[in-house]
């Protein structure tokens, strides 16, 4: 007895992004494809991440993912958004086939939900992106929920011709084909071989089942059919996104108080900024400057001050001054106020290239130059909603938009490759402060091969302790030696490869004490420049 698979009331988007109302049966093969897609999902991530779960696995998923929604789309998708998330998928796959991080496992599962938003037509903001996430159990739940078989004769029939289409020459393939195998002793010994593989294969498998892999698998199910093909994918946050012009005019009753606040933190910053530039721009520091006090715990604090401005901008320009008819008055000052605070970006970016150029970078170095960068985008952003009058929701998701940008963005970037490719030139270039993070600072693969160029350092403590902890790296390496295909990272596999063409790193030192005092002797002299 042959089924067909229909769907009852499911509210499809129309080209507004509003659900239609009545009652809709999806064709026979777009339920086919939504079951697929759920198939293969469920599959490649239990095999994927639950079995393998390396980065390359992961990376893997990541680029079949978006391929599963396109197929079983049933929506138009928003392009700019799916263009932008695909494009920021492909940086994080390729990341973690280089060298992988929680971070950037973080950003993958970000770009999933966003991919499946975009895919559906929506704009991918981070507190929809939260809801879609955790509906996607329920609504995978309800989704499978609203399949049921019906029999009736047409469809049996049709359903008996379609599988005759496809099973008679699959038969007849086989038939012949083993005819022309049993024909050829050397074929049936291969073939022979493969079905045993096979069998050997699939007999593993089973071995390996896990007790919480059914659950995992069906947790994969869920989330993969409500990420797949959401029931509603026009939920919005908030009001409305457009601006607040229309607002009908009314004198706002903290008019006074916000205008005064704005004249005075002006005048403070303007005052303040003269200090800074007086101080810290273009100087030559003495002997025993207090590094770490200025430019990194004070940058730290100048940041928090454009935080607390942002934040300011943002309450001040609210609804009730929007619709106060003395705006632009206020307005002057907030563009007065939002200039010095891009001086003031600029004074905590020149802090931290003071403490940078003074003993190295490093990843925390790396983080906060990110930092203030995402703070000076949040900013703008604040003023361009002041220009543009947009409202409080438009602000928060932008925001947020930024932040998770900027996070993905960082997680893509070679952070240990640039930060030690800066201190090794710095080194070589005669000042030799910045070794001090090569000596005492955790260095991953990528890190470790742009260390390189100090292999014939001419100051010799330098040069052994960079070549005893590559030779360290390199032993480390041959006793964790992995043949399995996903444990592929192409830094470490770069790094391999140096250290084989380099036979004079690991014949530098004749014992493991040797080397290790190297490392010990390397560091002592590096802190002086802590």
């Amino acid at each position: 007895m042959s089924t067909n698979i229909q769907s009852s009331t499911d509210p499809t988007p129309d080209r507004f992004g509003k659900p239609a109302e009545e009652t809709q049966i999806i064709p026979v093969r777009l339920a086919t494809r939504e079951i697929t897609a759920a198939i293969v999902w469920t599959f490649a991530a239990d095999v994927l991440i639950f079995r393998i779960g390396t980065y390359l696995s992961l990376a893997m998923f990541l680029v079949i993912a978006p391929i599963i929604y396109r197929y079983a789309a049933n929506s138009r998708p928003h392009r700019r958004s799916l263009l932008v998330c695909a494009g920021l998928s492909a940086l994080v796959a390729l990341r973690l086939v280089w060298q992988g991080s929680p971070l950037a496992i973080f950003s993958s599962v970000v770009l999933l939900i966003a991919l499946s938003m975009a895919a559906s037509g929506v704009v991918p903001f981070v507190l929809e992106g939260l809801l879609w996430f955790g509906k996607s159990f329920v609504t995978g739940a309800n989704r499978l929920s609203r399949y049921r078989f019906t029999n009736t004769a047409i469809h049996s029939v049709r359903r008996h011709n379609q599988l005759a289409a496809i099973l008679l020459p699959v038969g007849a393939v086989l038939t012949f084909g083993g005819i022309f195998v049993m024909a050829n002793p050397d074929l049936v010994s291969w073939v022979g071989a493969q079905f045993q593989n096979g069998w050997n294969f699939a007999f593993d498998w089973i071995q390996g089942l896990s007790v919480w892999e059914a659950p995992f698998c069906v947790a994969a199910l869920l989330v993969g059919i409500g990420l797949i093909r959401p029931l509603r994918p026009w939920l919005q946050i908030g009001s409305k996104e457009t601006d607040e012009s229309a607002l009908a005019p009314a004198e706002s009753n903290l008019y006074s108080a916000y205008r005064n606040t704005l004249i005075a933190v002006t005048g403070l910053f303007a005052v303040y900024l003269c200090f800074e530039f007086w101080t810290l721009w273009r100087r030559d520091f003495p002997e025993g400057f207090y590094y770490a006090g200025y430019a990194h715990q004070g940058a730290a604090w100048l940041t928090i001050a454009l935080g607390l401005a942002t934040v300011s901008l943002s309450l001040i320009f609210g609804r009730s001054l929007l619709s106060d008819p003395r705006l632009p008055n206020v307005r002057r000052w907030a563009w007065i106020w939002s200039g010095e605070n891009l001086l003031l970006a600029l004074a905590v970016y020149n802090r931290l290239l003071i403490y940078i150029g003074y003993n190295g970078m490093t990843q925390m170095r790396m983080v906060g130059l990110f930092g203030i960068t995402a703070v000076v985008i949040g900013f703008a952003l604040v003023v361009y909603k002041i220009a543009k009058t947009r409202n409080f929701w438009w602000l928060l998701r932008s925001q947020m938009m930024a932040l998770t940008i900027v996070i993905i963005v960082y997680s893509v970037t070679p952070v240990d490759y640039i930060a030690h490719r800066y201190n090794a030139a710095r080194v070589n270039d005669g000042y030799l402060a910045p070794s001090v993070m090569v000596a005492v600072k955790p260095i991953s693969d990528e890190g470790l091969i742009s260390t390189f160029g100090l292999l014939d350092h001419p100051d010799a403590i330098i040069r052994d302790g960079v070549r005893a902890r590559l030779a360290q790296r390199q032993t480390e390496l041959v006793a964790a030696h992995s043949s399995h295909w996903s444990d592929y990272q192409a830094s470490t596999r770069t790094l391999a490869k140096w250290l084989a063409a380099h036979p004079q790193i690991a014949e530098s030192f004749e014992t493991i004490t040797e080397r290790q005092t190297a490392i010990t002797r390397f560091r002592q002299y590096a802190m002086q420049w802590y």
